[in-house]
């Protein structure tokens, strides 16, 4: 595990620091007046929820931080569910939290929780709080704290032993809408809205493309058209809106995958389909968001971040904490992770920290099949959707034509958390 820190942080590092600190912060401050457009308010405030059923002999008092509003309908919106479902599932906690925090503010914001609050354990969920957090495990060793998504912890070697690191990973399942895009798109074009160019996004659009090619090769005997817009911002439903516009009217894209923190994408694609006669279809991104495209849903990734902090929990509560480095994926905290048969796959059921929104019955079922029997052999470690056989058995290159991955060959975890590079199927805007 040292290794794939020291590569990652080698490959982050070559970022302008600069550059990025300033997208960050600008990724949140700039939601203010476009978050109206989900019926939000933006506001950084500090909410308190009590969950405490009975005495216990030991009680944690939980802090979390979230870099977006708490209903983003996305990625903060998630980590408050999360919240919600681990503090329900066990007794002796109580938790508070402060949202639209930025990343130059989260050092204050996790200090006001430990000293006026007096929380035990400290929750950032962005990637930007890892530095400060850190520092702060130092100041306060009798703590606890759980960085989202980064590369620092005691585990680790580069962070104190009171803080631990975890990421739930869905690419896997953008593999798979991937394949429902391929075998669904009636203009064999398929557009791609990208927050950031860094490897967590790199993963999820590669993944979706190689899937969507996949699918429709295998159809039709052509090759997919793919298109990425970057947007350079976590949450913006302006900037997402006009990109969702431009890839169904420049490529004739029928299907949408989105990474941005809105149900934006769907409500357009929603808006195509109902109301200017353009069948639009799209997913769901973190949560389930059916009900802002009724009529252009095909299915999702959800997620379910109170697996993990429900670990964290029982780590404190019953003294046993140590740091560690999750890396979530399919199968992973299930009763039960083997492959079942696809007439019998657990998809579309809640199970483990991510897993799959049912399936629309308008994907053929040929595909349907497919999915289930991908989705199950994922989640037993059968399958690696960035691998020479997730390309129809040939290798991967990328939009240079490098070779990345040779027949035979599948992405290891040093390549997946590195991955600076885009599949050759796409093009960029």
């Amino acid at each position: 595990m040292g290794s794939d820190s020291r590569t990652r942080r080698s490959f982050l590092g070559s970022l302008n620091k600069a550059l990025i600190g300033g997208l960050l912060l600008g990724g949140a401050v700039g939601s203010l007046g476009t978050f109206m457009s989900v019926g939000g308010v933006r506001t950084t405030t500090l909410e308190r929820e009590v969950t405490i059923t009975r005495e216990v002999g030991r009680n944690v008092k939980a802090g979390y931080v979230y870099i977006g509003p708490a209903k983003d309908y996305g990625w903060s919106y998630s980590h408050d569910q999360g919240r919600r479902w681990a503090d329900s599932r066990i007794r002796g906690v109580e938790s508070v939290y402060i949202e639209g925090v930025s990343d130059a503010d989260v050092k204050g914001a996790m200090k006001s929780l430990i000293e006026v609050e007096g929380v035990d354990l400290v929750v950032g969920t962005s990637f930007g709080y890892m530095d400060p957090m850190a520092e702060l495990a130092a100041e306060y060793p009798e703590k606890y704290f759980v960085h989202i998504n980064g590369f620092r912890a005691g585990a680790l070697g580069n962070a104190p032993e009171n803080m631990s690191v975890a990421d739930i990973n869905t690419y896997q399942i953008y593999y798979l809408e991937g394949l429902a895009a391929g075998a669904i798109t009636s203009t064999g074009a398929v557009g791609v809205v990208a927050t950031f160019p860094v490897p967590v996004i790199n993963r999820l659009v590669n993944s979706f493309i190689l899937g969507a090619r996949y699918a429709y090769k295998k159809k039709t005997g052509k090759e997919i058209k793919a298109r990425i817009v970057w947007l350079n911002s976590w949450f913006d439903p302006v900037k997402a809106r006009d990109a969702v516009i431009s890839l169904i009217d420049t490529i004739d894209a029928d299907v949408i995958s989105s990474s941005e923190d809105s149900p934006t994408a769907l409500q357009v694609a929603e808006e195509y389909t109902t109301q200017k006669g353009r069948r639009t279809w799209c997913f769901s991104h973190y949560t389930d968001m059916t009900r802002f495209g009724p009529s252009s849903h095909l299915t999702g990734h959800i997620v379910n971040w109170g697996v993990l902090y429900l670990e964290f929990y029982k780590m404190i509560l019953s003294g046993t904490w140590q740091s560690v480095d999750i890396w979530s994926k399919l199968g992973d905290f299930t009763a039960s992770r083997w492959a079942k048969p696809p007439e019998q796959s657990t998809l579309g059921k809640p199970e483990g920290p991510v897993y799959m929104a049912p399936l629309n019955p308008v994907i053929p079922e040929e595909t349907q099949l497919l999915i289930k029997k991908r989705y199950e052999e994922m989640k037993e470690g059968l399958f690696e959707p960035i691998s020479s056989e997730g390309n129809m058995d040939e290798p991967i290159r990328d939009t240079k034509g490098n070779e990345i991955i040779g027949n035979g060959e599948r992405a290891d975890r040093t390549m997946l958390m590195n991955m600076d590079w885009i599949v050759e199927y796409a093009s960029e805007t």
